[in-house]
């Protein structure tokens, strides 16, 4: 169980949703933030890869958030109003519906 204190950061969780673009195609969309709460971040690595002469920085967290209903995988995620998205690698139930524990991976843009 996380400490109340270490929960400091403002976290923003959007989820996928299914839009037309111009030519009729279905396209994932992550606008409209349906869940704010507040969570502690964990970094636990990183990594650089080269691919086709182009960097791809990745950074993973664990963040841990008081247990709610609603929090899936493919939700993407926004710390402390920050634009840089994170996406859902992996979800853990701490207890009997005390703790989340999320994995997150930075996107690419």
């Amino acid at each position: 169980m996380a400490r109340a204190g270490n929960m400091y950061h403002r976290v923003l969780f959007y989820p996928k949703v299914g839009v037309r673009d111009a030519y009729g195609a279905s396209v994932d969309n992550w606008t409209g933030c349906t869940i704010t709460t507040r969570g502690e971040i964990r970094f636990i690595g990183g990594n650089k890869t080269l691919n086709s002469d182009e960097r791809f920085y990745s950074k993973s967290m664990e963040l841990t958030i008081r247990w709610r209903s609603g929090i899936d995988e493919t939700m993407r995620v926004s710390i402390d109003e920050d634009p840089q998205m994170y996406e859902i690698v992996y979800i853990e139930e701490i207890g009997r519906k005390i703790d989340l524990k999320l994995t997150l991976e930075k996107i690419n843009a």
